[in-house]
């Protein structure tokens, strides 16, 4: 068993969910902050608001592309559900986060009814329509404030905007808790403040949970399956990578321990991939130089994203080192061998083997003496280790049997 801070881990890995042209809009801690503080307001216990926090931080896990995400920051969205319905059912899968699926599927619910879910007034859940009020609280920051003037010029628009829909679309109860918590200042600075995410207090969503090494890859394959659906021609490439990895690994005499770590950073590899617009990863043919040097960013988000999340030093490395050629002309660090593990060796050999394998929008998987000889040229060109790739083919058949399982 290991205990991990669960908030930690979900606020730094929910951040990849807020890319966007900008960077990173910080959507999700904001909802959750908002969320906490009107779980306060009402007077709350610890038990309830970590389990608001945590479905908070998360409420947008069903969000596939930039662009359904672009609708949902519209304060109107005429058909919130598909997301609702994905982000609940791919929780569900885990027992981590189970306890929160009922929370995301509903957090779209008016009040009033005429829901998908066929719930109104008190059979919401509670949890759900604190985070619908705080998600449309956000939306309209968003909206409405341009940094043009402070935003305390802009409480009273807000929350009138709020109050036009109590009874129909938000609790009135929660409306009029609202309308009391706005009139303190601090509470709209929060939310403008850098690193809003550092302001959530700890007290309010900070908990530790003991895990075994199951449920830690439940997690791991969660934000892999998050990952996979950004594109339809790299679906189940995260477990690919992450299956091979582990195979290849125990061929070259890792332990236990170690085979975890380097699932882990399989599944992860490529969740700096999320900053990626949708166009490029979806481009069927050649990436312009521009689209290119686009790309080569993911692996630096892949690298923070996982050191902040609280992550071993054994993954963040493996995770986000399978760009990195041995001779140093790798992307984005420009490490050479003296600085590349044995892990970060067989995770990008994973990776470019996953690749080839794969069905691609404008090529089929390739056969095994294709894929071997694109990667024999890689070993002599010092993109990848000899000894490695002498490994992964020592092990085909069982790499094969393994892709034809994920089918």
């Amino acid at each position: 068993m290991a205990e991990i801070n669960l908030q930690q881990l979900l606020m730094t890995l929910s951040s990849c969910l807020d890319f966007d042209e900008q960077g990173i809009n910080d959507h999700h801690n904001k909802v959750c902050q908002i969320s906490l503080s009107l779980a306060n307001q009402i007077g709350l216990n610890q038990q309830d608001k970590n389990l608001i926090g945590t479905a908070a931080v998360i409420h947008d896990i069903g969000v596939t592309t930039w662009g359904e995400r672009d609708v949902l920051l519209n304060f109107e969205v005429n058909n919130p559900w598909d997301h609702c319905i994905s982000g609940a059912e791919l929780v569900r899968k885990y027992s981590l986060l189970e306890p929160v699926s009922d929370v995301i599927l509903n957090h779209h619910s008016n009040f009033a009814g005429g829901n998908q879910t066929g719930l109104a007034r008190g059979d919401i859940p509670l949890a759900s329509r604190i985070i619908h009020l705080a998600d449309r609280v956000d939306v309209l920051i968003n909206n409405l404030y341009k940094m043009d003037k402070p935003i305390l010029c802009y409480v009273e628009q807000i929350k009138d905007r709020i109050n036009s829909l109590s009874g129909t679309v938000f609790d009135p109860e929660l409306v009029e808790q609202f309308t009391l918590l706005s009139q303190r200042e601090s509470f709209w600075l929060d939310l403008i403040a850098p690193e809003v995410s550092k302001r959530i207090k700890l007290h309010d969503f900070n908990f530790t949970i003991s895990v075994d090494k199951n449920e830690i890859l439940q997690l791991a394959n969660m934000f892999a399956d998050v990952i996979d659906r950004k594109s339809p021609f790299t679906y189940r490439h995260s477990r690919g990578v992450a299956g091979t990895a582990v195979l290849l690994a125990s061929a070259m005499g890792f332990g236990e321990n170690d085979l975890v770590n380097i699932q882990i950073a399989g599944l992860l590899h490529d969740i700096g991939k999320l900053s990626i617009r949708d166009g490029i990863l979806e481009k069927p043919g050649e990436l312009t130089d521009d689209e290119f040097t686009e790309i080569k960013q993911h692996t630096y988000y892949t690298y923070h994203i996982l050191v902040d999340a609280g992550a071993n030093n054994e993954i963040p490395q493996w995770a986000a080192y399978h760009h990195e050629k041995l001779d140093g002309s790798g992307y984005p660090f420009h490490l050479d061998a003296s600085q590349l593990s044995l892990g970060s060796r067989i995770v990008a050999a994973a990776d470019v083997f996953t690749a080839l394998r794969e069905d691609r929008p404008y090529r089929r998987g390739m056969e095994r003496h294709a894929i071997e000889e694109i990667m024999n040229k890689m070993v002599h060109r010092s993109a990848l280790d000899k000894e490695v790739v002498r490994n992964l083919f020592g092990i085909y058949r069982q790499l094969d049997d393994y892709f034809i399982s994920l089918l």
